[in-house]
């Protein structure tokens, strides 16, 4: 399921120039918001599900992949086969393997109440929480569940909670996302478009006088926590580029016009 924050904000720091900050993220609530709701976004998900199900293009990445794949299920099965004393999953957040026991076996988090899964995470980041249905509670430390393939459908994959099978081993909950606001106060704001990674993410729809965070106007999007590098053009002769740090539970601004050009 594509999340993010609905948000209320306080002023967290500042930096020293052009007006770029970094706010505090007081999250209120975990659900939908229009600014996280475009084709990165989606697309950012389903690149992630083809790196986490194997299903390359290449088929001599695929080949490898799928032979590491039966290598972990191997390591896997020996772990339960002839086992008949299983522990309880107690609720929280667990790391477990992730197979359709053919084309991969991840790591992944899931997250346990009353013995059943309620929230599944990839790469250790809520923003690529996947959208799935329980097809069994868990017993005998597995569960089955079906789950969406963004742009692929949906499959049927077994979860296995191994690295419980010697008792209780609760982990951290995944990494949450931050944020970035681009904004403008220069009369061209309209034309700003932005590329983050080289990949175009969208552009400003207006010119704006102060910038906070998620600003009508300027454009918001969200990221796991790391650096990324971006370019923004102006029509005309107006362009910037750099880097920037998406920090966790944190929103970044950055102002773009003419002081600030490359």
């Amino acid at each position: 399921m594509i999340k993010t924050y609905f948000t209320t904000i306080l002023i967290f720091a500042s930096a020293l120039c052009f007006g770029q900050n970094y706010i505090q993220v007081n999250q209120t609530a975990y659900q939908q918001n229009n600014f996280q709701i475009n084709n990165y976004g989606l697309n950012n998900v389903a690149n992630a599900m083809i790196d986490f199900t194997n299903a390359w293009e290449d088929e001599k990445r695929k080949t490898r992949a799928i032979s590491k794949t039966e290598a972990q299920l191997e390591i896997v099965r020996n772990q339960y086969n002839g086992r008949t004393d299983f522990p309880q999953i107690v609720d929280g957040w667990h790391l477990v393997k992730i197979t359709d026991n053919f084309n991969y076996c991840s790591d992944a988090k899931a997250f346990v109440s009353d013995g059943r899964i309620k929230e599944v995470v990839i790469n250790n980041y809520y923003g690529h929480s996947i959208e799935f249905d329980t097809m069994t509670p868990i017993k005998d430390a597995k569960a089955v569940i079906n789950w969406l393939l963004p742009n692929r459908g949906t499959d049927i994959a077994e979860v296995y909670f191994v690295y419980d099978l010697n008792g209780p081993n609760l982990t951290d909950e995944p990494q949450k996302p931050g944020f970035i606001t681009f904004w403008s106060d220069h009369r061209k704001a309209k034309t700003i478009e932005v590329w983050i990674d080289r990949v175009k993410v969208g552009q400003l729809s207006k010119e704006i006088k102060s910038g906070e965070c998620f600003a009508d106007g300027g454009l918001t999007l969200q990221f796991k926590p790391g650096v990324y590098e971006f370019k923004a053009a102006a029509h005309g002769s107006m362009d910037w580029r750099g880097t920037f740090e998406i920090k966790e539970d944190q929103c970044y601004t950055y102002l773009m016009n003419r002081d600030n050009t490359n």
